[in-house]
């Protein structure tokens, strides 16, 4: 690899995905790191350190040795849905069709995993893209791993954007099949061949062309641009605990975790978190409700989204449940809040 390819491009968030994966606690956080010369706050959330391709081939070498899971890739591989790599994952989730998705995908891929080199192509009969790893000295079981990781990565932003699973396609390997083939069916929805000569993803190039089912894109736009701007609010340096709650809350989609996804995001139990918060004063509903209250009196007063959209982006599925919450932060309506004074504290 390249001294530019080493550069320090990688996102920590990745790390951690390892790490939660592990089931890791906070005293095994070191081991995981061991050789990589990178503090443990580094996986704690708000962390926005960045790994060179090296560190982040450690701390994956470093979790094959922590466990006895020989298809760790493929576990790894299905944490990474696309709200997982971050601006580049809404992208990819807004585009109007697949091809689309895909080509976004290929483009700004390198910007956040350099290692990583995706091609699409498109002939009469199929779409191919085209993995390819260059990060050296990846050993054999590595390489596996991070084309069963990248692959499971195409697969999700796939059945994303067609919103069913993909049983059509076909997998190709470059490596011989592995001693847990069989439980490859688990995480692949289509057939897999192995000792292949390239790694590949063949899909019948009807399916380019196929309309975005993830519902209303552009209010899913707006409320990840909402977040992104409160996230650059967050101060990345001796960040508190309750800043690594708001943080981590900021970067998930709005109501997808709960108390107890947080304490395990943070590799604590829930009522260590408890204490933690309480000695800042502060508690996880407390800051729930804060964050959530901010975020809608902001689509309220930056938006066109309609009170029935700004409850669904924010994760309440009864709206009158999400107009009694209102109601209860700000003493008005969502209705009364819009046309009346915004400014109004709660």
């Amino acid at each position: 690899m390249s001294d530019d390819e080493d550069c320090n491009f990688i996102p920590s968030s990745y790390s951690r995905i390892v790490a939660r994966e592990l089931g890791l606690n906070e005293r095994d956080l070191s081991r995981l790191l061991l050789g990589t010369g990178l503090p443990k706050e580094v996986l704690l959330p708000g962390d926005e350190a960045r790994l060179s391709g090296q560190q982040q081939l450690l701390v994956l070498e470093n979790g094959r040795r922590m466990v006895d899971v020989p298809e760790l890739g493929l576990r790894l591989g299905r944490q990474l849905q696309p709200a997982a790599h971050g601006p580049l994952g809404y992208l990819a989730l807004s585009s109007p069709d697949l091809i689309t998705a895909l080509i976004s995908l290929r483009d700004f891929l390198p910007m956040r995993i350099p290692f990583a080199h995706l091609e699409v192509v498109l002939e009469q009969e199929w779409l191919r893209c085209t993995i390819e790893i260059k990060l050296q000295p990846a050993g054999p079981e590595a390489r596996c791993l991070l084309l069963e990781c990248f692959a499971l990565v195409l697969q999700s932003v796939i059945e994303s954007i067609l919103g069913r699973k993909l049983t059509e396609a076909l997998f190709c390997f470059e490596y011989q099949r592995p001693s847990y083939h069989r439980v490859y069916p688990q995480y692949l929805h289509s057939p897999v061949k192995f000792s292949q000569t390239l790694n590949t993803l063949q899909l019948p190039a009807i399916l380019a062309r196929e309309h975005n089912m993830s519902g209303e894109r552009e209010s899913y736009v707006l409320a990840q641009d909402l977040c992104r701007k409160l996230l650059e609010k967050v101060p990345s340096a001796s960040l508190s605990v309750a800043s690594r709650v708001r943080h981590l809350l900021l970067s998930q989609p709005t109501g997808s975790v709960n108390e107890d996804d947080v304490a395990r995001n943070m590799y604590i139990s829930k009522r260590t978190l408890a204490r933690r918060l309480a000695r800042e004063g502060t508690g996880y509903r407390q800051i729930r409700d804060g964050l959530l209250s901010e975020l809608a009196a902001r689509h309220l007063r930056e938006s066109n989204l309609s009170v029935e959209a700004i409850a669904a982006l924010l994760g309440y599925h009864d709206t009158a449940n999400f107009r009694r919450a209102f109601r209860r932060w700000f003493n008005i309506s969502p209705n009364e809040f819009r046309h009346g004074d915004s400014t109004m504290v709660h």
